[in-house]
């Protein structure tokens, strides 16, 4: 595919929507037909940096809470993560993972890894770093903003 400046944001919504469907068709093979690659932030985040309240996941998500609200709802649903209320404060609520989400966490960085064997194969070190340092580049150009919020 030639890819240029005319085509690039389709390009990144096409590889998205690849690695998403790869995603779900290796959780299914490994038996996790119960969440979606959508979910798969939302517990990397809880695993890194949870216990987390609702507003905290948001933010590390960069989503909004409305949004957040309704994966972790599914994820609570299909027992991957729990609501557990403050000890001092009945009213604080902290989002974390149950052991049947650690349970996976094992095959989800197996198909992790080899998805990302996959989409960078043939690209070597010198590669990688230099697309790396581009892609960062244009990220540091979006953060920059086109939206002024005032």
């Amino acid at each position: 595919m030639n890819v240029s400046q005319n085509n690039f944001l389709y390009t990144l919504t096409r590889i998205r929507m690849r690695l998403f469907a790869y995603l779900e068709a290796a959780l299914a093979e490994n038996g996790i037909t119960d969440i979606s690659p959508s979910c798969g932030h939302i517990l990397f985040i809880l695993d890194r940096k949870g216990p987390l309240a609702l507003q905290e996941l948001a933010r590390f998500a960069e989503k909004d809470k409305s949004t957040v609200s309704s994966v972790v709802k599914r994820l609570e649903d299909s027992g991957y993560v729990v609501k557990v209320r403050g000890k001092d404060d009945g009213r604080s609520v902290k989002i974390r993972l149950t052991a049947r989400a650690k349970k996976i966490k094992p095959v989800i960085g197996q198909i992790s890894t080899a998805m990302n064997e996959r989409l960078f194969s043939g690209l070597n070190r010198e590669d990688k770093n230099r697309l790396f340092e581009l892609i960062g580049r244009v990220c540091d150009n979006v953060e920059g903003g086109w939206i002024n919020h005032d």
